[in-house]
């Protein structure tokens, strides 16, 4: 038995002050070591605590540093805090090293990982989304499926070919396509940077012209000794926006209605009204359908009487999903390593056939000191994303859900499935499977024979394999008569393999030197040389002898192969110089000479220089606001060469072609066509920024703000030539001939502070962008295309007066006609008569004569923001993220937004359409239901226009962090406990049929998979 003496308690009264300045701090926290006993200062930065007369204080408040005090029996203390500018002394990422981000000049943003971790999102796309300003990521036409890629742009439109996305790299591996970032762990990343101007991502060269984002994956250089952590998240998803179907007797009224409106006749009779009322009043003793009059078919659409909401019907109300990460990292003896892997498990939402997404990855990082002068990395990673869902092409599938009337059922009254559905396709069809499989590695060398010089060799490999295999097989359904009846009679296999590999040796030359902590200098040259080669193989064959081996050697029809082969490379040479005096005056100058092999040998090789400059005034002796710590203005302006084209278009080619239609001694012969015109003369598009920013950071550093203002220029851009005669016979080439300007701004603001025992924070980002077209080969200003002055996303369409309510407002308006040549009723839409001629036309379809049409939108996203709040309460921790775009028009068009189309089987009956105009209902929003010469009610027009802005809440989490006796007592560093949701709450004023993030789809306007609401659970522990 140990005896222990108790300490008495004594009263300590003190004062908490700044170090430098000597000011009181009001709201430290000061708590005795070890326990939950704890006071804060008051407004005069006094304090009174009753402790033990041993006890140790530990006194802390942000943007100091904590400070641990003894008592030794004191009763009074004064204790000063030293300043602690975390966010300007930070480090940041930038091209090929690092600088503190008080000395940045260029436009360069940061991520940090707890924006990343513990998000029950598929991919790190979907985590970045409102994260920084000016990173524009939406929602593309694969909208929620299991393994979607997003749009990704950085401060607006590069360029007029869709190729203007940034250039990734992750541990100074750039990846082929942006889309690659969603085979990275988002646990496995430390931090993210997203360069934005010229100066900051010229250093890159070619594939930089329209941004950086560099992501640093988690090493252990920072640790002594080693750490184990595995988390989790257990997530539960449900579709997010799904359009409310018509029931089946509104359904049938809306159809016949068109049909009558149309000049046509019912489309279902009254003994089909009969049975669909039946069927609602009692659906259990009621079939949903009957046999046709001869009983070898069930009847359907026109036929049948259920009552099927297909939405409902086609997806899932809830799936669960699940994420597992395991990490070893430590640091001994100069090795430094992490090592980490995990698991995805994703299913989709298809109620019928099922969908998954399954991701695996591997990371190794390590770093072995061999000497004072030598060390040694070399990086692994791996991943490996497999999707298996059903074979029904899934464009059709997401166009079909709405086409399908509720009067069909899912099961026939003898079980089996409706042939009026893709049911009995999604189950019995075939499966699609592939995988996606990538490798990065790299080995560097940092050798360092004198101080601060390094020099850093360093080999760059990817590989990846991406394989498919699609099998289409027969399907089948029972009819009332027994017989079984295939409506897919035939079958087939089809495989397609592709590899690309990527090899970038590498050498960097650094020096960084300092005077007396005075004037700063830093230099870099390197050299960098690219070589990427692909290759893909696809082969297919029909009338397979069994579905049970679906498989191309078991298939009998005729053979469909055909592959390819190309290569690309580029080389360049680049230096970058900076200095700055005190940290006040900044200076840095960036150049590249590159070349690529896209483009012919004399137009192959071009120079890109930028600089930058800043002025930190706070830095100045006069400077006499204390409160105010940096107050910095920063200018950059430079270009950079984009080779992002087709390979070989300097290179006539002609294609080879197989089986002519005439026959020969020896069969069909081979042949070759004439190849088309070249572009020889086709060279680098050059993306030049001009970049201002003011920085502020105030209050000891808790308020940071950051405003910048850019123009970015697209000259040289590659645009088609001059029109030339149809005659010729081909097509025009590719020609530097055309140019675009963006302009734009980004802004950010946050708030870091501490009352009492509370740490909070706030954030807001903020950028807008909007793209003009300056230069482009359109002399008659054409509509259909692009031209000269013309804003990025214009939506051109008449002005909508109204619904006509009466003949007298037909007879007694303008002339619409030419819209229409037929006859007008009241329900009709009224256009504007704009020009004022008394008709409504398209006039010759210019910017000059544009008839009755005008600029009634921007489908562009305007001032994207982001917004962000946080805190954390003895151990507890809250954080949110709402996410939006303030300003966004969009033309939906289609079945969805008007119901009643042209063709009754390409239209569609949702609840929203029932607010139709009637005599009986003159307010109504859409025109009278009709099927005959939609298109006169259903031109581009202001009535229909969507506005698409929204607010939605991103992303909300709770957890705790057990506290240090607890993990103590448990042989634990760490455990965190969380909840999280994702995509809660949306406010919009967009139809509801339609998610206002996701208005896109393959087959039309809002035919697109849902995105998904999330609820997750999971926890973090280390060892």
């Amino acid at each position: 038995m140990h005896l222990f003496a108790q300490q008495p308690a004594i009263t300590v009264n003190g004062t908490v002050s700044d170090a430098e300045t000597g000011e009181l701090i009001p709201g430290a926290s000061v708590v005795e070591k070890g326990t939950g006993n704890g006071v804060v200062t008051d407004f005069d930065g006094e304090f009174e605590i009753k402790v033990s007369s041993n006890a140790t204080l530990e006194v802390s408040y942000l943007g100091y540093a904590p400070t641990a005090v003894k008592v030794n029996g004191q009763t009074q203390l004064r204790i000063s805090m030293e300043s602690q500018a975390e966010e300007l002394g930070e480090v940041v990422l930038v091209g090929y090293g690092t600088q503190k981000k008080e000395n940045l000049t260029g436009s360069v943003s940061t991520i940090a990982a707890e924006q990343l971790e513990s998000r029950p999102v598929n991919n790190v796309m979907q985590a970045l989304q409102g994260a920084a300003p000016g990173l524009l990521l939406t929602v593309g036409n694969s909208g929620g499926e299991p393994g979607a890629n997003m749009n990704m742009s950085i401060r607006g439109v590069g360029n007029l070919q869709g190729t203007g996305s940034p250039l990734v790299i992750v541990d100074d591996i750039p990846l082929d396509n942006p889309s690659d970032l969603n085979n990275i762990n988002p646990n496995d990343i430390e931090s993210v940077s997203v360069l934005k101007d010229a100066a900051s991502s010229a250093i890159y060269g070619s594939r930089a012209a329209f941004g950086v984002i560099i992501v640093k994956t988690k090493s252990g250089e920072a640790l002594d000794g080693n750490k184990f952590t595995y988390s989790n998240n257990f997530i539960y998803s449900s579709p997010l926006n799904t359009p409310n179907m018509m029931n089946s007797l509104e359904f049938a009224n809306y159809f016949n209605l068109a049909a009558t409106n149309g000049g046509s006749g019912a489309v279902f009779s009254d003994e089909v009204m009969g049975r669909i009322k039946a069927y609602l009043a009692d659906p259990e003793n009621t079939p949903v359908t009957v046999p046709n009059p001869d009983g070898t078919r069930w009847q359907q659409y026109t036929g049948s009487n259920a009552n099927t909401d297909w939405f409902k019907e086609m997806y899932k109300g809830i799936v669960f999903r699940q994420q597992h990460n395991l990490s070893f990292s430590g640091k001994q003896k100069g090795i430094a390593y992490n090592v980490s892997g995990s698991i995805l498990d994703a299913p989709g939402i298809m109620n019928y056939g099922d969908d998954s997404y399954k991701r695996y990855t591997f990371n190794s990082k390590v770093s072995s000191k061999i000497n004072d002068w030598l060390t040694f990395d070399a990086n692994l990673r791996l991943s490996r994303a497999e999707t298996d869902r059903p074979s029904y092409d899934r464009g059709l599938y997401l166009h079909n859900i709405a086409r399908r009337w509720p009067t069909n059922g899912v099961v026939m009254p003898n079980g089996s499935y409706s042939d009026g559905s893709e049911i009995p396709f999604l189950l019995q069809g075939g499966r699609y499977k592939n995988i996606d499989q990538s490798m990065d590695g790299s080995v560097n060398l940092v050798i360092e024979p004198i101080k601060d010089l390094k020099i850093k060799p360093s080999l760059l490999y990817t590989t990846n394999h991406y394989s498919y295999g699609n099998h289409n097989a027969k399907v089948s359904v029972l009819e009332p008569d027994g017989e079984e009846r295939f409506i897919r009679s035939n079958n087939g296999f089809s495989r397609n393999a592709s590899e690309r590999t990527y090899l970038s040796p590498n050498l960097v030359v650094s020096y960084d030197k300092s005077i007396n902590d005075v004037h700063n200098f830093a230099a870099l040259v390197g050299y960098q040389q690219e070589e990427t080669k692909y290759t893909s193989i696809y082969g297919s064959k029909n009338d397979l002898i069994t579905d049970g081996v679906p498989s191309i050697s078991t298939g009998v029809g005729e053979d469909n192969v055909s592959d390819s082969a190309g290569s690309f490379a580029t080389q360049g040479y680049f230096g970058r110089f900076t200095y700055n005096y005190k940290e006040k005056y900044l200076f840095e100058v960036n150049g590249r000479y590159d070349a690529s092999s896209r483009f012919a040998s004399d137009s192959r090789w071009d120079f890109f220089p930028s600089v930058s400059a800043g002025y930190n005034v706070a830095k100045e002796n006069f400077w006499g606001i204390d409160q105010i710590s940096m107050f910095k203005f920063r200018y950059s302006t430079g270009s950079i060469g984009n080779q992002n084209v087709p390979n070989y278009l300097y290179i006539g080619r002609m294609p080879i072609r197989t089986n002519l239609w005439w026959l020969g001694n020896n069969g069909r012969p081979n042949y070759t066509l004439t190849p088309g015109i070249i572009s020889p003369d086709i060279t680098w598009e050059t993306v030049s920024t001009d970049n201002y920013g003011l920085d502020i950071a105030a209050l000891n550093n808790r308020l940071q703000f950051s405003f910048e203002y850019f123009i970015r220029t697209t000259k040289d851009m590659f645009g088609p030539a001059e029109r030339l005669p149809a005659v010729l016979g081909t097509n025009a080439p590719q020609s530097n001939n055309a140019n675009l300007e963006t302009k734009g701004f980004d802004f950010n603001v946050s708030w870091k502070d501490m009352i009492g025992d509370v740490n909070y924070n706030v954030g807001l980002v903020l950028s807008d962008a909007v793209t003009t077209v300056t230069e482009y080969s359109n002399p008659n200003n054409l509509l259909n295309t692009y031209r000269a002055g013309q804003k990025l996303g214009e939506i051109w369409g008449f002005e909508t007066v109204g619904l006509y309510q009466n003949q007298a407002e037909i007879d007694n308006g303008p002339d619409q006609t030419p819209v229409y040549g037929g006859v007008w009723f009241p329900g009709d839409v009224q256009y504007k008569d704009i020009n004022g001629d008394g008709k409504i036309d398209y006039g010759d379809s210019t910017t000059d004569k544009p008839g009755d049409r005008k600029i009634i939108g921007n489908s562009t996203p305007r001032y994207s923001f982001g917004f962000n709040a946080g805190l954390d309460y003895k151990g507890f921790d809250f954080s949110m993220l709402w996410q939006g775009v303030a300003k966004r028009d969009v033309w939906t068009g289609d079945a969805y937004t008007f119901g009643a189309v042209g063709n009754l089987w390409q239209s569609a009956g949702m609840k929203e359409h029932l607010n139709y105009w009637s005599e009986d209902n003159p307010g109504g929003f859409f025109p009278r239901p009709t099927f005959r010469s939609t298109w006169r009610n259903q031109q581009v027009q202001t009535r229909y226009l969507q506005n698409a802005a929204y607010m939605r809440l991103k992303n909300i989490s709770l957890g705790y962090n057990f506290q240090s006796d607890i993990l103590e007592s448990l042989g634990l560093k760490k455990l965190r406990v969380f909840v999280t949701g994702e995509n809660l709450i949306t406010l919009s004023d967009i139809s509801g049929i339609f998610d206002p993030e996701a208005t896109g789809g393959y087959w039309g306007n809002g035919k697109i998979y849902p995105l998904q609401k999330s609820y997750s659970m999971g926890l973090n522990v280390q060892f």
